[in-house]
């Protein structure tokens, strides 16, 4: 009896392929093993990385959405550029989810709106009852991307509790939904949909990967149209929903985004969300010249919802530097755990915590006033601050005066809860904007490198 034959990997190529077939093959097998050694070198490097202790210890602090996931990249991006691009095609499966979920909201909201055409109820009681012929239409042909969300999610988080059997619940009522991953998972572990548990992907995997992309491909049109119908963008107003202000959003970017060549831009990874439950530690090495005494850093990107707070304080030990997110845009929005807590109250009385932290009392922080580019528009559209901080009164609905009075109302906090005087350092940032957080970083890299020097006694 012969054995039975092994699957290998590249598979041969047919036999019926032409010249042009097969240089084009050769490039793009190439071009896999330059991008699967670039990660080889970079979880190699990253494994080093940890059998040495760290030269800098830094906390990423803030609540839930605050921007800390995107400082963390904004960091590896700019000290780490080679590692960083290494995991580009990695998130490839993140912004695709990011991008469907964007658009299965969409269709849920439109669901809700005209339940009638979906219940068969050929008699709509209003007017608005129904959907029109081309988003009907559109609803239909957009269908698969239902079960391309659900591909996408076990591929990135791997088998999970089966989801509420009630539709409806797929979907919070202003809000795209996100996948979340337990700590430990972290960012590198996307590389798995790549490379599986070997050196090359595993073929049912690339065979999965290539169908995702090819019903993107051939859904990118009628996304754009529907993301364009006046029906879509006055239900969304009517809702108050601004999908362009939430983390991960790419509805802007379809054709670019759903073409079977894609590959992750900087932007792009920055913008890509992934919701993280419990501290993630990740080590940076840095690449090209620096200190020879600080090459490496351990940055700590902590949960920020209410529940994860408590675990903070075991990570206090021998921190050299905490860096503190405010989302200042969120000041008229209420926390996703609990909505009678307004985001900006709930920032405020989260630094005080952190400013009166005895354990903390050495330490240096780096204050990120963040979102302001959402605040900015906010204001702009006519939301009245004052309107949701009584405490602003009567004061300029503008975005200069309100950036300051927040400001203002963080460095009162520093210097009245601080169980003695404390330098802090102040930065109004947008964590999407890269030039001007490459700024803000060069800014920040000398006190992390001071203050971690100092606390080695090196200088």
């Amino acid at each position: 009896m012969l054995a039975p034959r092994r699957n290998v990997w590249p598979p041969p190529p047919p036999a019926t392929e032409s010249e042009e077939e097969r240089l084009a093959r050769v490039d793009a097998e190439r071009e896999a093993k330059r991008v699967s050694n670039a990660i080889d070198e970079a979880l190699a490097l990253e494994r080093e990385q940890r059998k040495r202790p760290s030269n800098a210890k830094i906390l990423l602090l803030g609540q839930a959405e605050s921007g800390k996931s995107t400082i963390l990249k904004n960091f590896q991006l700019h000290f780490a550029p080679k590692a960083f691009q290494a995991e580009a095609e990695a998130w490839r499966p993140v912004i695709h989810l990011n991008l469907v979920r964007s658009v299965n909201f969409v269709l849920g909201l439109l669901e809700i709106r005209h339940p009638s055409t979906y219940s068969g109820d050929a008699q709509p009681s209003s007017p608005d009852g129904a959907l029109s012929g081309q988003l009907r239409r559109l609803s239909i042909s957009l269908a698969p991307l239902r079960q391309v969300e659900e591909t996408l999610s076990n591929r990135i988080a791997g088998s999970r509790p089966p989801e509420d059997s009630r539709e409806r619940d797929r979907y919070h009522p202003a809000k795209a939904s996100e996948i979340s991953l337990r700590s430990g998972s972290g960012w590198t572990a996307f590389l798995r949909f790549r490379r599986g548990s070997s050196s090359a992907p595993d073929r049912n995997e690339k065979a999965e990967e290539l169908q995702t992309r090819r019903i993107l491909s051939a859904c990118a049109r009628d996304i754009m149209t529907l993301w364009a119908a006046p029906e879509v963008q006055q239900g969304l107003k009517d809702r108050e929903i601004v999908l362009q202000e939430q983390s991960g959003f790419f509805l802007d970017e379809v054709q670019r985004i759903c073409q079977e060549n894609y590959t992750p831009t900087p932007d792009d990874i920055l913008r890509a969300r992934v919701h993280t439950v419990g501290p993630e530690e990740h080590f940076i090495h840095m690449e090209g010249g620096g200190n020879e005494n600080l090459k490496s850093w351990t940055v700590y990107d902590m949960g920020g919802s209410t529940s994860q707070r408590a675990a903070w304080a075991q990570f206090f030990d021998d921190v050299h530097v905490i860096i503190f997110l405010a989302p200042i845009s969120a000041f008229n929005e209420t926390l996703a755990e609990n909505p009678t807590v307004n985001r900006l109250a709930d920032s405020l009385k989260l630094w005080r915590t952190i400013c009166s932290n005895k354990l903390l009392t050495t330490v240096e922080f780096i204050l990120f006033l963040n979102k302001v580019d959402i605040l900015t528009r906010k204001i702009q559209s006519g939301i009245r601050f004052a309107e949701h901080v009584t405490s602003y009164r009567n004061k300029p609905n503008e975005p200069k005066d309100v950036i300051k009075y927040l400001s203002d109302a963080f460095a009162t906090i520093n210097q009245t809860y601080s169980p003695r005087k404390r330098k802090m350092h102040r930065h109004v940032t947008c964590a999407i904007d890269t030039k001007a957080t490459a700024t803000v970083i060069n800014d920040i890299h000398e006190v992390i490198l001071l203050n971690a020097l100092s606390a080695t006694n090196i200088l």
